[in-house]
């Protein structure tokens, strides 16, 4: 497969179970010049966001909700799909990058202690902070690709899902399925880190 550009990594954010081909792209520059210090922050973004977790520990999502960037364009749009590609260049030590929209910064994720030194070794040219995370993009990407594989394996309702994409906003996996079911959230708890999943039920499936 041919290696996007830059500026159509953002293309590649909602593809189902992509099998980690992108994980080859060689690790990409964020040398943009000069940078804010960045600063440690949260697994959400948005601390004042109310956080709805199911029993179980899986992120519970409205289907309102927006849980992936929306770059409009110029340096931060750049500075996004650079910090893309630089977490699928590096997706044991790095999370989903994601801009948050009640401060316009830049967010980039930390998995591992050197996922930070990698992270703010990098000059990333507009406001920024890095957050730590639990997991690297390479485990989110993961349980995307093993979700899909649910139904063949007997997975009660899981004839349910019918999608899954990142969920940069939490640095989890989204899956979404068109009805609520209990027996169906604690199967994906048991078999995945319940702090990587985020669950979205919406019934207008396509």
């Amino acid at each position: 497969m041919n290696t996007p550009t830059r500026l159509g990594a953002a293309a590649v954010i909602g593809v189902v179970a992509v099998g980690g081909a992108l994980l080859w792209l060689s690790p990409p520059s964020i040398n943009n010049g000069s940078a804010p210090t960045a600063t440690s922050g949260q697994p959400s973004a948005s601390a004042s966001r109310p956080v709805n977790l199911d029993a179980t520990g899986i992120l519970l999502v409205g289907v309102d909700e927006q849980v992936q960037a929306r770059p409009s364009g110029g340096a931060l749009s750049t500075a996004f799909n650079e910090a893309l590609l630089f977490s699928q260049a590096h997706p044991d030590d790095v999370g989903y990058p994601w801009i948050d929209p009640s401060s316009g910064e830049l967010v980039v994720s930390a998995a591992t202690p050197q996922g930070r030194t990698l992270l703010e070794g990098a000059s990333i040219a507009v406001p920024h902070r890095i957050r730590d995370v639990a997991h690297g993009s390479a485990e989110i990407q993961r349980i995307q690709d093993e979700v899909t594989m649910l139904r063949s394996q007997g997975v009660i309702d899981a004839q349910l899902i019918y999608r899954t994409m990142p969920d940069q906003r939490d640095n989890r996996a989204l899956i979404t399925i068109s009805s609520m079911s209990r027996p169906l959230l604690e199967a994906l708890a048991g078999r995945f880190p319940a702090d990587a999943l985020a669950v979205e039920v919406d019934p207008n499936r396509p």
